[in-house]
Protein backbone atom coordinates (compact mmCIF):
# COMPACT_ATOMS: atom_id res chain seq x y z
CA UNK A 1 0.00 0.00 0.00
CA UNK A 2 1.40 3.59 -0.84
CA UNK A 3 1.79 5.62 2.03
CA UNK A 4 -0.63 8.80 2.12
CA UNK A 5 1.06 12.23 1.50
CA UNK A 6 1.83 14.35 4.37
CA UNK A 7 1.40 17.84 2.91
CA UNK A 8 2.84 20.93 4.53
CA UNK A 9 0.49 24.61 3.80
CA UNK A 10 2.26 27.42 3.14
CA UNK A 11 1.12 31.00 2.53
CA UNK A 12 2.11 33.87 -0.12
CA UNK A 13 1.27 37.51 0.20
CA UNK A 14 0.77 39.22 -3.33
CA UNK A 15 1.13 43.13 -2.75
CA UNK A 16 1.42 44.62 -5.58
CA UNK A 17 2.46 48.54 -6.50
CA UNK A 18 1.09 49.30 -9.92
CA UNK A 19 2.33 46.78 -11.96
CA UNK A 20 5.32 45.31 -9.51
CA UNK A 21 5.36 42.71 -6.43
CA UNK A 22 6.81 42.72 -3.39
CA UNK A 23 9.77 40.68 -3.03
CA UNK A 24 12.07 39.53 -0.46
CA UNK A 25 15.48 38.81 -0.82
CA UNK A 26 16.32 35.76 1.30
CA UNK A 27 19.30 35.05 2.26
CA UNK A 28 19.29 32.52 5.17
CA UNK A 29 19.98 28.94 3.56
CA UNK A 30 15.83 28.15 3.92
CA UNK A 31 15.46 26.46 0.47
CA UNK A 32 17.83 23.35 -0.05
CA UNK A 33 19.74 25.06 -3.32
CA UNK A 34 21.07 27.58 -0.56
CA UNK A 35 19.94 31.55 0.52
CA UNK A 36 20.19 34.17 -1.61
CA UNK A 37 16.23 34.05 -3.62
CA UNK A 38 13.70 36.43 -4.02
CA UNK A 39 10.70 35.46 -2.45
CA UNK A 40 6.91 36.59 -1.90
CA UNK A 41 6.69 37.57 2.08
CA UNK A 42 5.45 33.77 3.31
CA UNK A 43 4.52 31.83 5.90
CA UNK A 44 3.60 28.38 6.81
CA UNK A 45 0.24 27.50 8.08
CA UNK A 46 0.52 26.55 11.68
CA UNK A 47 -1.61 23.46 13.02
CA UNK A 48 -5.27 24.00 13.18
CA UNK A 49 -5.01 27.83 11.51
CA UNK A 50 -6.69 28.12 8.26
CA UNK A 51 -4.80 29.35 5.30
CA UNK A 52 -6.59 32.68 5.70
CA UNK A 53 -5.64 33.31 9.48
CA UNK A 54 -2.19 32.03 8.63
CA UNK A 55 -2.21 35.07 5.35
CA UNK A 56 -3.51 37.95 7.97
CA UNK A 57 -0.84 36.30 10.96
CA UNK A 58 2.58 36.70 8.25
CA UNK A 59 1.32 40.40 7.17
CA UNK A 60 1.86 41.08 10.79
CA UNK A 61 4.44 39.08 11.50
CA UNK A 62 7.00 39.67 8.73
CA UNK A 63 5.60 42.99 6.92
CA UNK A 64 3.92 44.56 10.11
CA UNK A 65 0.84 45.51 8.47
CA UNK A 66 -2.81 44.98 9.39
CA UNK A 67 -5.24 43.23 7.16
CA UNK A 68 -8.92 42.12 7.34
CA UNK A 69 -10.33 38.55 5.55
CA UNK A 70 -12.37 41.09 3.25
CA UNK A 71 -8.88 42.26 1.59
CA UNK A 72 -7.25 39.48 1.14
CA UNK A 73 -8.42 37.44 -2.63
CA UNK A 74 -7.16 33.73 -3.20
CA UNK A 75 -5.37 34.10 -6.65
CA UNK A 76 -3.25 30.72 -6.67
CA UNK A 77 -2.28 27.20 -5.45
CA UNK A 78 0.50 25.31 -6.32
CA UNK A 79 1.12 21.76 -5.91
CA UNK A 80 4.84 21.88 -4.74
CA UNK A 81 6.66 18.70 -4.89
CA UNK A 82 10.40 20.37 -4.96
CA UNK A 83 10.05 21.42 -1.62
CA UNK A 84 11.67 19.68 1.52
CA UNK A 85 8.13 18.90 3.24
CA UNK A 86 6.08 18.68 -0.45
CA UNK A 87 3.77 21.42 0.30
CA UNK A 88 0.21 23.10 -1.31
CA UNK A 89 1.35 26.94 -1.62
CA UNK A 90 -1.51 29.37 -1.35
CA UNK A 91 -1.25 32.50 -2.65
CA UNK A 92 -3.40 35.68 -2.18
CA UNK A 93 -3.13 38.87 -3.62
CA UNK A 94 -3.49 41.80 -0.79
CA UNK A 95 -6.00 44.48 -1.70
CA UNK A 96 -5.77 46.34 0.84
CA UNK A 97 -3.96 47.14 4.42
CA UNK A 98 -3.20 49.43 7.11
CA UNK A 99 0.11 50.32 8.21
CA UNK A 100 3.57 50.99 6.60
CA UNK A 101 5.63 48.01 4.90
CA UNK A 102 8.91 47.51 6.48
CA UNK A 103 11.12 44.18 7.11
CA UNK A 104 10.55 42.39 10.12
CA UNK A 105 12.98 39.32 9.52
CA UNK A 106 16.23 41.24 8.89
CA UNK A 107 17.79 38.22 10.09
CA UNK A 108 16.42 36.46 7.19
CA UNK A 109 15.27 38.84 4.57
CA UNK A 110 18.03 41.38 3.74
CA UNK A 111 16.05 43.63 0.79
CA UNK A 112 12.68 44.23 -0.37
CA UNK A 113 12.12 45.14 -3.81
CA UNK A 114 8.46 45.87 -6.46
CA UNK A 115 9.53 43.98 -9.38
CA UNK A 116 7.08 43.60 -12.74
CA UNK A 117 6.00 40.34 -14.07
CA UNK A 118 9.52 41.42 -16.81
CA UNK A 119 11.88 42.36 -14.04
CA UNK A 120 10.89 38.48 -12.16
CA UNK A 121 11.52 36.55 -15.58
CA UNK A 122 14.94 38.43 -16.31
CA UNK A 123 16.15 38.17 -12.70
CA UNK A 124 18.45 34.85 -12.17
CA UNK A 125 17.93 33.95 -8.80
CA UNK A 126 13.76 34.52 -8.17
CA UNK A 127 12.72 31.33 -6.69
CA UNK A 128 10.81 28.83 -8.62
CA UNK A 129 7.57 29.24 -7.07
CA UNK A 130 7.16 32.87 -7.34
CA UNK A 131 8.27 32.92 -11.09
CA UNK A 132 6.17 30.06 -12.11
CA UNK A 133 2.73 31.42 -10.48
CA UNK A 134 3.22 34.90 -11.37
CA UNK A 135 3.42 34.09 -14.78
CA UNK A 136 0.07 31.43 -14.36
CA UNK A 137 -1.90 34.52 -12.69
CA UNK A 138 -1.28 36.73 -15.75
CA UNK A 139 -2.19 33.96 -18.13
CA UNK A 140 -5.65 33.45 -15.68
CA UNK A 141 -4.44 30.14 -14.30
CA UNK A 142 -5.52 29.68 -10.27
CA UNK A 143 -3.64 26.28 -10.31
CA UNK A 144 -0.11 24.87 -11.14
CA UNK A 145 2.81 22.38 -9.97
CA UNK A 146 6.07 22.31 -9.20
CA UNK A 147 8.35 19.15 -9.61
CA UNK A 148 11.81 20.65 -9.21
CA UNK A 149 13.51 23.76 -8.57
CA UNK A 150 14.92 25.65 -11.81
Amino acid sequence: MTERAKFKGVINLIIKDGDKTLLFFRNDGFFSYGGGWWVMPAGHIEQGETALAAAIREAKEELDIDISLEDIEFSHIISNLASRTESFDFFFTVKKFTGTIRNCEGDKCVEMRYMTLDEVNQTKNVVSTTRQVLNAIANGQTYSELKEYK
